[in-house]
């Protein structure tokens, strides 16, 4: 009997050990169903252990994300540009739960994630930075702890498109005031909602809001909670759609807490704003366009805790005409996580009026997890487009760490066209820049000015690491590419 213990195994690790075609995991998606309707199937079962030691189910809500690569066969034209129902995308899973971390003696939360279907193989957690590793539990089933407020993405044998967002936060409490537009748990028919000065529209954990929402000339607006706004009800025509959130010729607006699904175009955007915080939000959005964050000559911006999952530019600088003749300028993001299914996830221009330079921007402590634009002039994880006339400086970007991504390029600071090309690119610091994964294959970064009339000046790169290890002086022409226009350049170890 004992010499028959020593070779009983537990079925699910019998089943990894099959051939793959007989692990083959099928999502319980529905293509043909309407994106209402999908983003209540979910993967995914999600318990948390309380302080009394008993396991309490959190709702999963579901989410379409985007795989398509915008050049197909067709072009941008093809699935990309005409499936604007969502049918060619998939399911993704979201965990949306809230603790008090903050609590004396607390110890965080444990957090139970079973996959339905045939066993995995491996799981990771990313950011991998966090270093927060799961135990297995069964062939469905991880557990894992969080003893801060965090967002992670679980991924199950490297599954990016059916993967499970955990967003852990701390309670936030209803406003006590007079002018509030406030949606408890359950679902809610918004439509379009106006906002005036002074007024805050509250969406409290447990609310599903289907709606947009539009501030013009309105000051000290505040759109809080821990739920969901979604815009799978809005109209996505690319000549009707509007965005999530649209403010313009506002002042003192404070965006917090919730998470922004199935935009039919730019997440939020603020034209000719002043003093603007947005802090940890979540967006999930798969549709062409469909940027996170778009700055229209706003200034005094500030970006903060945020988890932006979108198929285009995750956070997008801009500058129109406007008639208070603001440029964007002064902005602010960090301690962001950042997946771009498609595009950029950070960049600076296209898009700019020659009278309006783009200054005194930063990006600092970002996580990215997703990048795989590698084509002219979109290129680069992280990018200054100099173009359209525009003049670009004194922009920063420390502490970014490209997390095992699919291919992308990590960077690009190059004069390039949209409309038209670029005047000046001054002052662009990189420091402490580093990539995980596997590079083999991936694109050289681009550092490179036009001509002599279009030089960059005063570029700096400090301390680049690739998988750990620093890049030395004499080795960054095997990562980055560059050419005699950039004046002068600085590539440093430290």
């Amino acid at each position: 009997m004992a010499k028959m213990l020593k070779i009983v195994m537990p079925l699910w690790l019998v089943l990894g050990m099959l051939p793959l075609r007989a692990q083959q995991w099928q999502s319980v998606d529905d293509a043909s169903l309407s994106e209402r309707e999908r983003v209540h199937l979910s993967d995914y079962e999600v318990s948390i252990r309380t302080r009394d030691g008993l396991w309490q189910q959190v709702k999963v809500a579901g989410a379409l994300v985007s795989n398509i690569d915008k050049r197909g066969e067709d072009g941008d034209r093809g699935i990309n540009g005409t499936d604007t129902a969502g049918h060619a995308r998939t399911l993704m899973g979201v965990a949306m739960l809230t603790h008090d971390f903050a609590q004396k003696g607390d110890r965080g939360v444990r957090v139970r994630v079973k996959r339905r279907g045939v066993p995995f193989r491996e799981v990771t957690i990313r950011p991998t930075a966090k270093r927060i590793k799961p135990r297995r539990i069964d062939g469905q089933t991880v557990e894992f702890s969080l003893d801060h407020p965090a967002k992670v993405s679980v991924e199950f044998d490297g599954d990016r498109d059916h993967n499970l967002f955990v967003f852990a936060d701390t309670p936030l409490e209803r406003p006590a005031q007079d002018d509030l537009i406030y949606f408890g748990p359950g679902e809610h028919e918004a439509g379009f909602i106006n906002m005036h000065s002074g007024q805050t529209v509250f969406i409290d954990e447990g609310a599903v809001v289907y709606g947009q929402i539009d501030a013009r000339g309105a000051d000290h607006i505040r759109i809080l909670g821990r739920g969901i706004l979604c815009g799978s009800q809005a109209v996505h025509d690319f000549q009707r759609r509007r965005s999530m959130i649209y403010c313009s010729r506002c002042r003192d607006v404070h965006v917090e807490g919730v998470l922004f699904r199935g935009s039919p175009s730019w997440t939020l955007c603020f034209s000719d704003c002043d003093s603007v915080l947005l802090d940890n939000i979540k967006e999930i959005c798969w549709m062409r366009n469909s940027d996170g964050i778009d700055l229209c000559n706003s200034t005094n911006v500030t970006i903060r805790n945020a988890f932006l999952r979108n198929y285009d530019d995750n956070i997008s600088l801009k500058n129109y005409d406007v008639p208070s003749g603001r440029s964007t300028s002064h902005v602010k993001m960090l301690d962001c996580t950042l997946w771009a299914d498609c595009a950029h996830n950070i960049v600076v221009g296209p898009e700019n009026r020659p009278a309006l330079p783009m200054e005194n921007v930063s990006f600092e402590n970002i996580d990215v997890l997703e990048a795989r634009e590698t084509a002219y002039p979109w290129r680069g994880a992280i990018g200054v487009m100099g173009s359209d006339d525009g003049t670009f400086r004194n922009i920063l970007f420390r502490n970014i760490r490209i997390d095992h991504v699919r291919g992308g390029q990590p960077f690009a600071v190059e004069f390039c066209r949209y409309k038209s090309m670029g005047q000046k690119v001054e002052n662009v610091l990189l420091e402490r820049i580093s990539i995980e994964g596997d590079t083999l294959g991936m694109p050289r970064s681009t550092v490179k000015g036009l001509d002599e009339a279009h030089c960059i000046e005063g570029f700096q790169l400090r301390d680049l690491r690739i998988n750990g290890k620093k890049v030395k002086q004499k080795e960054m022409e095997r990562h980055i590419e560059t050419n005699e226009f950039v004046r002068p350049h600085i590539f440093s170890e430290e």
